[in-house]
């Protein structure tokens, strides 16, 4: 089998989506790079203080912005084009309204919530001073990257990506250039509100560009369709949001527990420890994120063989990469703490071995992490939500804390890997539970194993006679009409005729005993699909443009 076309599209959002959650994530961790080196180690837990208020970015870009998109791709794959402008029209306004009551309750209650957050009274005048430019920060990063979400499935990744390049570039720039300049905490917040703002400036083109599918229509404003849009968003969005939600409550408990324990050494270790995990993170969530956008696709369509493809590279590049960083936290941590200057300092033996242990959680992590978005993806939020709320919260804060009870210090670190191998058990039976209710599923990502046998791939080309052959003969096979087997030739040569040479045309055929379903996926020319309209009766059969691809839908009954 050729996965030409799942490779593709796998490996053309999988850049764009890396940096995409490296924009969300990656500002505080250049932040914390330049602050420790231009001010010092308590500059660096004032950031970890201010963590869990930084973490609820992420919720929004994923509540709704990964909700609304989910659903979007689905009623296009569904070929209901305004339903799917309705979500992408509510998700980017109820983004910017919940954002900007989030910076305005910053804004009034920073300094009472600054000790509540765990900020002593050494931490907390650099703690405020950072919060400086936070909250206009709030907005502009949360519409830009919900917007982003939609930008990179809309075949525009490239230029998704070249936006999150210029937010970051910007910020290392202006992050550099202010501290070494002498201009204090509050520069390292201004450096990414300016960056973030003027990346936004550019996304705007996107809403210009008359080659856009996604559109902004007014009937998603009216007030019942809005609440009621926004609610199935937030329901769908929440599992992935909730990794941010938990790991707000998450790092405001751990940093509560270890000012209480270990004290501002604790406070910077875990900082330390929480970078090394937004790194990890990049690939790991990128990788997921990327397998989200795509999964509805092929999911819906129970395409299953080119998804088991996709689950299948996408866990071998996590793995790789988490195998990878482990091993550098093993064998050279001198080099990462080197980066705030701490390598030298009298933290750094406390430091190396504390990110050691931790780091056994990032190979660990990978299979739960992926599921999360996976189980998502297949609308299973229950499943999807509880799993969230065991991998981020509950079990790391028991493991956490009953292992610093049992073995000392080391329990706190140890508590992470730990957690994470009880909740890939906990994943294994779970399934397995549900699956004797519902037989019809197997494997952990619930496939249909009636329907594998049910299913036949086919990749085509202009210039492969063999491949069309054994498509329609396949056809025939399951009995259906002439006049269907001839309008399916007859697809394939408009598609063939009309795009250039070396299209590659994907094909799945289902015999769902009451009728056949021919999908139809390639990466061509969207004007294509204007000349399908014109070849064929209205209504024959479905077609739109659904992440990329031009799709067909073409059935028959077989009464």
């Amino acid at each position: 089998m050729n996965f030409k076309i799942a490779d593709s599209k796998f490996k053309e959002l999988l850049i764009p989506s890396i940096l995409l959650v490296m924009a969300l994530n990656l500002s505080s961790v250049v932040d914390s790079f330049f602050v420790g080196r231009f001010i010092g180690p308590n500059a660096v837990a004032a950031i970890d203080v201010l963590e869990p208020v930084i973490l609820l970015m992420t919720v929004f870009e994923w509540l709704f912005g990964l909700g609304g998109q989910i659903l979007s791709i689905n009623k296009k794959s569904e070929f209901d084009i305004e339903g799917s402008n309705r979500y992408f029209t509510v998700s980017m306004v109820v983004s910017f309204i919940a954002s900007v009551i989030l910076a305005i309750l910053w804004l009034l209650f920073m300094d009472p919530l600054t000790p509540r957050l765990g900020a002593s009274a050494a931490l907390k005048p650099l703690v405020l001073q950072y919060s400086t430019y936070l909250a206009p920060c709030f907005v502009v990063s949360t519409i830009a990257a919900v917007l982003t979400q939609y930008m990179r499935v809309d075949d525009h990744p490239n230029f998704a990506s070249a936006i999150i390049i210029i937010a970051n570039v910007i910020n290392v720039i202006l992050d550099y250039t202010f501290l070494s300049w002498g201009m204090g905490m509050a520069s390292a917040s201004l450096a990414s509100f300016i960056g973030y703002t003027l990346s936004l400036v550019v996304a705007l083109w996107y809403i210009r560009n008359p080659k856009r599918t996604f559109r902004f229509i007014r009937s998603a404003l009216k007030i019942k369709t809005f609440l009621k849009t926004t609610w199935r968003i937030t329901k769908v969005g929440f599992p992935g949001a909730s990794i941010g939600i938990f790991d707000v409550i998450f790092v405001l408990i751990m940093n509560l527990f270890l000012a209480a324990t270990l004290g501002d050494k604790g406070l910077t270790t875990y900082m330390l420890c929480m970078d090394i995990l937004v790194i990890g993170s990049i690939v790991d969530v990128g990788i997921s994120e990327t397998l989200t956008s795509i999964i509805p696709v092929y999911y819906s369509k129970h395409d299953y063989l080119n998804l088991k493809h996709l689950i299948k590279i996408s866990l071998l590049m996590g793995l790789a990469f988490a195998v990878i960083l482990t091993v550098f936290i093993w064998v050279w941590p001198e080099g990462f703490l080197s980066l705030y200057k701490f390598d030298h300092m009298e933290i750094a033996g406390f430091a190396i071995h504390a990110v050691q242990l931790y780091s056994l959680f990032f190979v660990l992590s990978v299979l739960p992490s992926m599921l999360i978005f996976y189980y998502e993806a297949i609308e299973r939020s229950l499943l999807s939500t509880v799993l969230s709320v065991l991998y981020t919260l509950v079990l790391p804060l028991v493991c956490v804390i009953s292992l610093y009870y049992l073995i000392g210090n080391d329990g706190i670190w140890l508590g992470f890997p730990v957690s994470c191998l009880i909740v890939c058990i906990f994943i294994y039976f779970s399934v397995k539970f549900i699956q004797r209710r519902e037989p019809k599923y197997s494997t952990l990502f619930f496939i249909e194993k009636d329907l594998v046998d049910k299913s036949e791939n086919f990749v085509l080309t202009d210039n492969d006679v063999d491949a069309r052959k054994e498509c329609l003969n396949h056809l025939k096979k399951l009995n259906s009409s002439d006049e269907f087997c001839d309008n399916v030739n007859k697809i394939f040569d408009v598609i063939f005729d009309t795009n250039p040479h070396g299209t590659y045309v994907e094909v799945l055929v289902i015999d769902y005993d009451d009728n056949v379903h021919v999908d139809v996926k390639y990466d061509g020319e969207h004007e294509n699909l204007e000349h399908l309209k014109h070849n064929f009766p209205e209504g024959l059969f479905k077609y739109a443009e659904v992440l990329g691809f031009n799709t067909i839908e073409y059935v028959e009954d077989k009464s």
